[in-house]
């Protein structure tokens, strides 16, 4: 009789189940692990001229050395994010140029995007949250016009016999009778947070709609020094979100440019740098900025690599452009997470 009961209330269970189980089967979805990478590029002929009109079999995209499947490509323009970061620690000279550039950075971004300003020099200052209105973006950058650049630029000049005041020999100072050593001409150290407002600018814009390019336009001199953040941290935050830089360098001579932070951070990221000191060059440079943001031929791609520990690896990405002559600019990889 038990057995009875037992087998009698296993079937009515069954049957309760049933319905439940059987009218759930069209909605249970089974999750595969797929990580679609992707990789804004920018086309430039060596006279640094846009590219347009390239096609998905233009391009070859290899990760860690290895050739990738583009199943994605896109040359649609989208909305930016623009971060704005202005280095007020600049020279006099320049600064006053920048401030004369204003209203032509503020009218650089079309009406889709939306714009944050930033100062920095010893320390970062948001000034301006995200905005779509040039005119409240102008406005906030018009309070940073009475500030005064160094009268000195800097980094000093390269040492050598010529930067040493009075008599030499032979490459070294002659101490006068009765003066203990030469006169020193040493300035006090110099801090410029460069990293930190790169770092700071790049978390805020992490917080915007994920549709959105995000980008850093950084207006500087490119000297750090006194940064919470170094230059390696800074960049994997950057990887990580993919967040582009683009730079306006002030100040730099022609030897200093291959090798300045600003032109580094433009490459790590598949940004870019524009050398300028002329008013009507430091204004182009923002038009040219926004618009290579905003017309870039996105790939995308289901990588063929693994993560076997925990940890996170980082993927080496190269870009290659079919036709000769052409190069490309984009980020120089990603994290890859298990």
């Amino acid at each position: 009789m038990r057995q009875r009961i037992r087998i009698g209330s296993r079937l009515f269970l069954l049957v309760l189940l049933l319905p439940v189980i059987t009218g759930s089967a069209q909605d249970i979805q089974i999750r595969t692990r797929v990580d679609l990478v992707v990789v804004p590029v920018t086309v430039k002929t060596k006279a640094d001229k846009l590219v347009t009109g390239l096609t998905k079999d233009d391009f070859t995209v290899l990760e860690d050395g290895r050739k990738q499947t583009i199943t994605n490509f896109t040359i649609d323009p989208v909305p930016l994010s623009a971060a704005v970061l202005i280095d007020t620690g600049v020279s006099e000279s320049s600064l006053s140029k920048v401030q004369k550039t204003f209203p032509a950075l503020a009218g650089a971004f079309s009406e889709f995007g939306e714009v944050s300003v930033y100062r920095f020099d010893k320390f970062v200052k948001k000034v301006l949250d995200f905005s779509r209105e040039s005119a409240v973006v102008e406005t906030s950058m018009k309070t940073l016009g009475n500030i005064k650049g160094d009268p000195i630029p800097y980094p000093p000049a390269p040492g050598g016999p010529f930067s040493i005041p009075g008599p030499v020999i032979n490459g070294a100072a002659v101490v006068p009778p009765g003066q203990i050593g030469p006169a020193s001409t040493a300035r006090p150290k110099r801090i410029k947070v460069l990293n930190d407002a790169i770092f700071a600018a790049a978390s805020d814009l992490a917080q915007r709609e994920r549709d959105r390019r995000k980008i850093v336009l950084v207006i500087s001199d490119g000297y750090n020094e006194g940064s919470d953040h170094s230059y390696d941290d800074t960049v994997k935050s950057l990887l990580e979100t993919g967040i582009e830089v683009y730079a306006v360098g002030l100040d730099e001579n022609v030897l200093t440019r291959a090798l300045s932070l600003l032109n580094k951070y433009a490459k790590a990221t598949g940004g870019d740098a524009y050398f300028v000191s002329s008013i009507q060059n430091i204004e182009q440079s923002y038009a040219t900025a926004a618009e290579a943001a905003r017309n870039q031929y996105v790939l995308g791609y289901i990588s063929t690599n693994r993560v076997d520990g925990p940890a996170p690896v980082f993927r080496d990405i190269q870009v290659v452009v079919a036709r000769a002559g052409f190069e490309t600019l984009h980020r120089r990889g990603y994290y890859q997470f298990p």
